[in-house]
C-alpha cells in the first residue's frame, strides 16, 4: 500500500483504539478523573504530533489525500475536548 494511504489510516486506528480505551477505563475501570485527565493530557500532546505530521504529508502536499482528513479531526476534537476540561475547571475553582 502507498505510504501515504496507510499512515492517515494507522494513526486514525491508533487514535481511535486510544480513545476508546481512555472511555472504557473511566466508564469500567477507576474512573479517577485525574488519572483520565493525565492520559487525556497524553493523547492531546500526541494528537499535536499528529498535527505537525499532517502539515508535512497533507497541507504541503502536492496531491492531498482526503484521508488525512479524519486524523486531522480526530485530533482537533481531542485538542478542543481538553481546552473544555480546562476551562469548565477553571470555572468552576472560582466560582
Amino acid at each position: 500500500m502507498n505510504k501515504l494511504i496507510t499512515m492517515p489510516v494507522l494513526i486514525t486506528i491508533v487514535q481511535i483504539v486510544s480513545l476508546g480505551h481512555l472511555y472504557y477505563v473511566h466508564k469500567y475501570k477507576s474512573g479517577q478523573f485525574p488519572a483520565d485527565l493525565i492520559e487525556l493530557n497524553i493523547l492531546a500532546f500526541l494528537n499535536i504530533i499528529v498535527m505537525i505530521l499532517a502539515y508535512f504529508f497533507y497541507f504541503k502536499a502536492s496531491n492531498k489525500d482526503f484521508l488525512w482528513m479524519i486524523p486531522i479531526g480526530f485530533a482537533i476534537l481531542t485538542i478542543i475536548l481538553l481546552i473544555v476540561i480546562y476551562l469548565v475547571m477553571l470555572i468552576s475553582k472560582y466560582k
